[in-house]
């Protein structure tokens, strides 16, 4: 079986996720016992999570979310209309998403730029270096505007695609007519 590469990509993307995840928990544990145990704080600790942790956790798994199908959706009126208008109606939202993806993506890399070139860092109890952190905004937002942008074409070019992206429902006397 061939395997899609976008959905191998989020995949692991989504599985990456997990590792500034256990190192946030391990890191922000070990800052507690150490602060109250020793009187040692570990220093940056609010730095690193708040530029690295925080924000790998957030970002990471969009493309995720979006291959998957699982985003918050909002469908008080969709349920109402018949079958080939919620096709088109998830078209529009899946252009417009990644319109909007990949705008936030083409706004934040000149960002991610110029935070490489000055070695961006943050000046805390100690300096961390964040420039590195800027990148995955970026990164992310593009995989998840090509995730949209394939899913709208699988939409536009197969009906078994529209059948997985717009599942009828179950009194829906329009299913199977597109």
């Amino acid at each position: 079986m061939k395997r899609n590469p976008l959905a191998w990509l989020s995949e692991i993307l989504l599985t990456v996720t997990a590792l500034p995840m256990l190192a946030m928990m391990l890191h922000v544990t070990l800052d507690v016992i150490l602060k109250n145990v020793l009187n040692m704080p570990l220093q940056g600790t609010l730095e690193i999570t708040a530029y690295y942790y925080m924000l790998s956790i957030v970002v990471l798994p969009m493309a995720f979310v979006e291959m998957a199908r699982q985003s918050i959706a909002v469908d008080l009126f969709y349920q109402m209309m018949p079958r080939p208008m919620q096709v088109c109606v998830t078209g529009f939202a899946l252009l417009l998403s990644a319109a909007g993806y990949g705008g936030l993506a083409w706004i934040t890399f000149p960002d991610a730029v110029a935070a490489f070139e000055r070695r961006e860092i943050v000046m805390g109890a100690v300096r961390v270096y964040i420039w590195p952190a800027r990148f995955l905004l970026p990164i992310s937002l593009s995989v998840t505007a090509l995730v949209c942008l394939v899913h709208a074409a699988n939409l536009a070019l197969s009906a078994r695609a529209r059948d997985e992206l717009v599942p009828a429902a179950p009194h829906d006397p329009d299913h199977g007519v597109d």
